[in-house]
């Protein structure tokens, strides 16, 4: 008995519904419309590059929150010529954190310690981002007019200026994820390999690669790939974690791959003082996270994660309607803001991603605040404003996909969407950790452009 691929909603092929919403594009969409596209992409490219230059010349602030240790990691294990982490680095802070990034700053600082270097490869890393990006919109889409507005939605996205002056993980993940994905995406032989491997570096920088890896999977069902091609991703990706956790052992003693501490970041989104954000004040003295120094000196990393896993275990049992209360909190401030880079405008003396911000930014727009407007409180009203428009047609885009019936081609776009959202609520809520996000938001947004506004006015025109 044949096997019929139509038959089976996972293997149907999309192509007839995609060519119905987009079409061929020399005979819809006349050559003038596709230049206009193609220079606003080269002008959005080059604005972003502008500003981005423009950052990394004028910015002159300290690391702070989480780049504080990265940073200081990074010089440390340049100078000495190791890497990171050692035994060492596990007393520190109740562990170790960001092993692939800090081994990568630490290569960077070996070139020279002036911080510079990191935000101008940072640059380099949001052009990977953006290529990846651009060729998923166009292998998923199959329009090159898609790719063009998918280009320019994202130079657009003032984040992508900003976020190379902050040395925290999700710049460096992301382009590892968005590349990965792009290789998946081209499903060749080698490409499949290579996915892989770069997500079990991903993983090794910051622990968000299972979202990734899921939809990675997702999409090879939807394609109806052979088994190879799972065995082969499944090669790439465990023969680099073997590789990395063999490097940690030998070098530390410690047979580690990720963070050791990753149950605190669960504990801060189940207690009494929990309120859906970043809030740490359940380490404070007096709370459920609270360690002494001495403990903090004795207990292992596993018993550390055992003692926040409990707490948190504990209070959610107690506490269920509570607990399920902050889950639209959560959602809340993953979604809510796009401000959060906006501190190295400020030479991270001021910190936007707050609601303290916000408030005195529209004191400031009132004529009631304490200082006046700055370049950057505008670049960040523009960003969040950009923000709040590409997701409204996000979401109209997600609509679109099902009513036209080519969802399933996007299902492990929005696959990944979904999970970092189940990941924010499992944890706490935080504007930048939709970051590595980002992309997903975009090329949805730039299909559902070119399907409804670019398209369907020529396909009228044409018709009349």
């Amino acid at each position: 008995m044949k096997f019929n691929r139509e038959r089976f909603f996972f293997f149907r092929s999309e192509e007839q519904a995609k060519a119905e919403v987009f079409g061929a594009q020399s005979p819809l969409i006349p050559d003038s419309k596709i230049k206009l596209l193609k220079i606003l992409a080269i002008a959005s490219y080059v604005l972003m590059l502008v500003m981005q230059i423009r950052n990394v010349i004028v910015f002159q602030g300290e690391p702070v929150s989480d780049a504080v240790r990265y940073v200081a990691g990074g010089l440390a294990h340049a100078a000495n010529g190791t890497w990171y982490p050692t035994a060492q680095d596990f007393t520190n802070l109740g562990g170790v954190a960001g092993n692939g990034y800090v081994n990568y700053l630490a290569l960077l600082l070996r070139i020279t310690d002036n911080l510079k270097i990191i935000y101008v490869a940072g640059i380099f890393l949001v052009q990977i981002i953006l290529f990846a990006t651009v060729y998923i919109a166009k292998k998923v889409s199959g329009s090159q007019t898609a790719a063009y507005l998918t280009a320019i939605y994202f130079c657009l996205f003032g984040t992508y200026w900003s976020e190379i002056c902050i040395a925290r993980t999700e710049l460096f993940f992301t382009a590892l994820a968005m590349l990965a994905l792009a290789l998946a995406v081209r499903s060749s032989k080698i490409s499949v390999i290579v996915s892989g491997a770069l997500l079990a570096y991903a993983q090794w920088a910051r622990p968000l690669a299972p979202a990734f890896i899921v939809a990675i999977i997702w999409l090879f069902m939807c394609r109806g790939e052979k088994l190879k091609t799972y065995v082969k991703f499944a090669a790439g990706f465990v023969s680099v974690v073997a590789l990395l956790t063999a490097f940690t052992y030998f070098n530390s003693g410690e047979a580690v791959f990720q963070p050791t501490i990753a149950d605190g970041n669960f504990l801060m989104g189940a207690n009494e003082d929990a309120d859906g954000s970043y809030n740490s004040t359940v380490f404070l003295e007096g709370k459920a996270g609270y360690l002494t120094p001495e403990q903090k000196a004795e207990l292992s990393y596993d018993e550390i994660n055992e003692i926040y896993r409990s707490a948190a275990i504990e209070w959610i049992k107690e506490n269920p309607v509570d607990y399920l209360k902050l889950i639209p909190k959560k959602v809340f401030y993953f979604l809510a803001t796009e401000t959060y880079s906006g501190d190295i405008y400020f030479n991270n003396k001021i910190f936007t991603s707050g609601k303290n911000y916000l408030v005195s930014l529209v004191n400031i727009i009132n004529g009631t605040g304490e200082r006046a407007l700055e370049f950057g409180d505008v670049v960040i009203v523009y960003t969040q404003g950009f923000y709040m428009f590409v997701m409204l047609l996000f979401f109209a885009g997600v609509i679109h996909s099902m009513k036209k019936g080519y969802w399933r081609s996007m299902s492990f776009l929005y696959g990944i969407y979904l999970i970092g959202i189940a990941a924010s609520i499992y944890t706490v809520g935080g504007a930048r950790y939709h970051f590595p996000y980002l992309s997903v938001v975009i090329i949805t947004a730039a299909m559902f452009t070119d399907a409804v506004f670019v398209r369907r006015k020529t396909k009228s025109k044409i018709l009349k």
